[in-house]
């Protein structure tokens, strides 16, 4: 195992793949190799027929991800800052067009980069204690890896500005209220319940849920118009797939589906 390769954490629970930032010393901070080589990991597990589902999670008890790497911010001049934000950019956009959803299981810090990677994650489970945040301004910088866009695309954009030109932390349960995650749960039982919402998506239809994520995606950057579109084409495609034959014989028959346990 390669130096590189125990920056992330990669373990397999039948079709959930698990990945494990795993700097706890630094609470998982993470620097261009790192945000590089978990764009290639979630684009290995989007071409694996057996994994459904990605979660993203930290290693140690105090932090999601607490951002970027501040030792390496400190070499940037202009141009490297550039090219690192690009790289920022496109590893994020990895996790946000993977084809099979990806869940980020967050606890205690999460700030700067790493609310970045939450946001670019399909869906955001917190745990009690998560805390989130764009701080950057705080520290008279600003995000780089997408976070002026997508925060304000999930929470009301006034909101989103007010918070993005504090650097003030979102606590769990207000970022729960704002719908900036989807749930929020004690410590003694999160990573259960992680667990068991990453296992009932991966009962569902790959081929659904592949269409449905390309049209939120759509929908979310394009006119509805667009969106509805390409919603119509792929709604008939998927109506052509065994899965959803099968699922459509099922519910006709009224016979359970394995997924409704």
């Amino acid at each position: 195992m390669t130096a590189d390769s125990r920056i992330i954490l990669r373990r397999d629970e039948g079709a959930v793949a698990v990945l494990t930032l795993n700097r706890p010393e630094v609470r998982n901070a993470m620097d261009t190799a790192m945000i590089r080589r978990l764009g290639e990991m979630v684009v290995e597990i989007g071409e694996d027929p057996d994994l459904r589902v990605v979660v993203i999670e930290g290693a140690g008890d105090k932090a999601f991800s607490a951002g970027g790497d501040m030792g390496e911010m400190l070499t940037f001049d202009a141009l490297k800052g550039d090219l690192i934000m690009e790289a920022w950019q496109w590893g994020l956009e990895q996790v946000e067009r993977s084809p099979k959803p990806v869940i980020a299981a967050i606890h205690g810090y999460a700030y700067g980069g790493g609310t970045e990677l939450a946001m670019a994650c399909h869906l955001r489970l917190a745990r009690a204690d998560a805390k989130l945040g764009q701080t950057e301004i705080a520290l008279d910088h600003i995000p780089g890896g997408g976070g002026t866009q997508r925060l304000p695309r999930l929470i009301p954009a006034g909101i989103a500005t007010e918070y993005l030109l504090t650097g003030d932390p979102i606590p769990a349960e207000v970022a729960w209220r704002l719908g900036l995650v989807n749930h929020v749960w004690p410590k003694e039982s999160f990573r259960e319940e992680v667990m068991a919402l990453a296992r009932r998506i991966a009962q569902r239809s790959p081929t659904a849920v592949r269409y449905t994520l390309d049209c939120i995606r759509e929908g979310l950057r394009g006119p509805p118009e667009s969106g509805q579109r390409l919603e119509r084409a792929l709604a008939s495609l998927v109506m052509e797939s065994a899965e959803a034959r099968d699922g459509i014989a099922a519910f006709l028959a009224r016979k359970r589906r394995p997924s409704d346990g």
